[in-house]
């Protein structure tokens, strides 16, 4: 009976592992650790032409914490999958599940520094089998994002979003990985290990502290502190 119902779920509907997401913060720490990291942007914008899923971008994972999703939804977009391609019954579409990553490449590569789109995807859409097919929309209305990485869960992302403060952290609360901009007196606190658990609603476990460096638009950052757990 397990193997019966194990056989009736849906790949494209399965989240992002715990385990996975930590990976990516975890490479994303040994990548940039003494490295300077591009500050980011997500405009609204209309964009027409067909577009592909890039590869190597990350899902929504279903718990609640800052994903993709979430950020179209604080941009006032709120839509069913954009794709009006042809698909067959019984799948996801055309729920909004994830914040999709699409770029005009065929081959869904996105070099560092480049722009890429995120727009409302049904998980069908957004699974790896649809990687190189061309998807036509009706909705133009997506963001463009500036200093995304391939292999970036979205707290990492959000981190490096304009923001009045100097610092900012990606943290682990409820197993979600999080961001949040921090004071100077918030982010000193972090370094000496004594944040106030109020703060960030948990106690800090596992995170990366960052500091933008200079405050021009597109200021780099710096991982500042890192605690990661095994």
């Amino acid at each position: 009976m397990i193997a019966i119902i194990a056989s009736l779920i849906r790949t494209d509907d399965i989240a992002m592992p715990h385990s996975e997401q930590k990976k990516l913060v975890s490479e994303f720490v040994e990548r940039w650790n003494h490295v300077g990291i591009k500050s980011t942007g997500a405009f609204r914008v209309n964009y027409e032409g067909v577009l592909y899923n890039v590869d190597g971008s990350s899902d929504d994972p279903r718990i609640n914490g800052q994903h993709w999703k979430e950020l179209l939804q604080s941009r006032g977009i709120n839509a069913p999958c954009y794709v009006t391609n042809d698909t067959p019954l019984g799948n996801t579409h055309p729920e909004f599940g994830v914040g999709g990553h699409m770029t005009p490449n065929e081959d869904g590569q996105v070099e560092i520094g480049a722009d890429s789109y995120l727009m409302p995807l049904c998980h069908w859409h957004n699974h790896k089998n649809r990687d190189g097919v061309a998807f036509e929309h009706s909705e133009t209305s997506m963001l463009r994002l500036t200093g995304f990485m391939q292999s970036e869960i979205a707290a990492t992302f959000r981190a490096r979003l304009p923001s009045l403060e100097r610092h900012s952290i990606v943290f682990l609360r409820d197993d979600s990985w999080r961001s949040a901009d921090l004071s100077e007196e918030q982010a000193n606190a972090t370094i000496e290990g004594c944040l106030s658990n109020d703060v960030l609603e948990c106690h800090l476990k596992d995170y990366v502290l960052l500091e933008r460096i200079d405050q021009a638009k597109d200021a780099d950052y710096v991982i500042k502190k890192v605690v990661l757990s095994q």
